[in-house]
């Protein structure tokens, strides 16, 4: 970003994982991918995450939702823009998961990533079930936020090209919540934070959007963007393509 990019891309949300902090949980973080990437599409600070245990099956379900709140697909202003409810008022990111135990991902035909909401990409409009994709990787790590991240391959939605074959994502929690590191039993949190990242899109497309941004300056945009600052500008690791499979340990 220029004006705006600055403010998400240097000091905010992007790729900011605190590994640093807490104590070690089995499902280590998977290895970030580091540096800038498009599409970029940063979460808003109203999202849950909700973990449920299941003693019988030794298995948990994860459900995360936030909200995606702008789209970025290059470095300038003019590559910016917000998502926007569909007609049913539906704009979400939601995730489901099956773990083990140790927070090791579980293979199951439930295991999804969905994106909806509305964007105007080149003058058209995109809307419904923006990006579809299947979770492959998961990490997390204790701390004040705890942070998690997942490795994802797209299978379709409307802006699947823009993305390319494989997503990024990562979110963290807004210091609220019960995660202690186990996955033995169930927890809550609140997600303040979230990227979702393309890092083997195509060329980037322009976004020609710059009236959308009065939005911003309504609903609390300040206070995502003092957010996001104080993440971003700890490390960037150096670019590691990511697999379609990544063992998580």
């Amino acid at each position: 970003m220029q004006r705006m990019r600055s403010l998400f891309a240097r000091a905010g949300l992007p790729l900011v994982l605190v590994v640093g902090l807490g104590a070690e949980v089995s499902a280590e973080l998977i290895q970030s991918p580091g540096g800038r990437a498009y599409p970029d599409l940063a979460g808003a600070i109203t999202g849950t995450q909700q973990y449920t245990y299941h003693p019988s099956t030794q298995t948990g379900t994860l459900q995360v939702t936030n909200t995606p709140f702008l789209l970025s697909t290059g470095p300038s202003t003019a590559n910016e823009v917000v998502v926007q409810p569909n007609a049913d008022g539906m704009r979400s990111q939601v995730i489901n998961l099956k773990l083990d135990p140790n927070g090791r991902l579980v293979s199951d035909p439930g295991n999804s990533y969905s994106l909806y909401g509305t964007v105007v990409v080149d003058g058209k409009t995109f809307q419904g079930l923006l990006l579809q994709a299947t979770p492959t990787a998961f990490g997390a790590k204790t701390g004040a936020p705890a942070s998690f991240n997942l490795d994802l391959k797209v299978t379709g939605g409307e802006l699947a090209r823009t993305f390319g074959p494989s997503v990024y994502m990562e979110f963290h929690s807004g210091g609220e919540g019960t995660f202690d590191g186990s996955f033995s039993r169930s927890f809550t949190t609140k997600i303040d934070s979230s990227n979702t990242l393309g890092y083997q899109s195509p060329v980037p497309t322009t976004v020609p959007e710059p009236t959308t941004f009065v939005v911003f300056l309504a609903g609390g945009f300040g206070l995502i963007v003092y957010r996001h600052r104080r993440r971003h500008a700890t490390f960037i690791p150096d670019y590691r393509p990511a697999a379609d499979e990544h063992s998580v340990h």
